[in-house]
């Protein structure tokens, strides 16, 4: 390709790029900038990378640890990244780990990604949910079926969800009417979601998971409550 300069990218929410030349050019960009990437991790870790090689002949890039160890993202089989750029989130997903040194330094040598996507960035932060917060949550999904889920993280405007299940994967903009969470000692909460995306995870014990990120449709002032109070947690 030819030189890139940092300052003439732009996209626009909501694209999908699948083609060699736009992922590389959207990845060099983060490599220029060195803009920070959150590692997006089933177990919640909060590790902070930065893009130190992308491979000219779309084999692999490479990522240093800005925070926390290499051993996170050793432990996957394939890392989904997040870096906020102008407005937006940028997300990848790179496969196959492997430890390497880079310029002297720890670092991971993953695939080179398939795809990018960016998204509006969130009009409100999200705050990580403990995992032993003590919640059941049930997502209706027909025929008296009920699927597990896990709230990862919570903000006035929506949630993420873990669910441990591979065979659901909903569309975006999907409508989920009366999602219960039942707490012991305290009323089951119901509240209608959105699905904005659905991405899929292995967890540490190699199950397949995936993770969705929800917007609330109308929530009651319980349920405002409840959120607000798992997002102080």
């Amino acid at each position: 390709m030819s030189e890139i300069d940092p300052t003439e990218l732009t996209l626009a929410p909501g694209v999908v790029s699948t083609s060699g030349d736009e992922v590389e050019r959207v990845l060099s960009v983060l490599m220029i900038r060195r803009e920070p990437l959150a590692a997006l991790l089933a177990d919640g870790d909060a590790s902070r990378w930065t893009l130190r090689l992308v491979d000219p002949g779309r084999h692999h890039i490479v990522v240093a640890p800005v925070s926390g160890s290499r051993d996170v993202l050793l432990r996957n089989r394939e890392v989904t990244f997040l870096a906020e750029f102008g407005g937006m989130n940028i997300e990848f997903t790179a496969a196959g780990p492997q430890a390497v040194t880079h310029e002297g330094a720890q670092a991971v040598r993953l695939e080179f990604p398939a795809v990018t996507v960016s998204r509006q960035r969130r009009a409100h932060p999200r705050a990580q949910v403990p995992e032993e917060a003590p919640l059941h949550c049930a997502i209706p999904a027909g025929a008296g079926v009920a699927l597990e889920g896990q709230i990862m993280d919570v903000s006035e405007g929506g949630l993420g969800l873990l669910i441990r299940s591979s065979y659901l994967v909903p569309a975006p903009e999907t409508l989920i009417r009366g999602w219960r969470i039942e707490r012991p000692g305290h009323d089951v909460v119901t509240v209608d979601l959105q699905v904005r995306h659905c991405r899929p995870v292995v967890l540490a014990d190699g199950s397949q998971a995936h993770r969705w990120g929800c917007q609330f449709v109308n929530p009651s002032e319980e349920a405002r409550k409840l959120f607000a109070l798992l997002a102080g947690a």
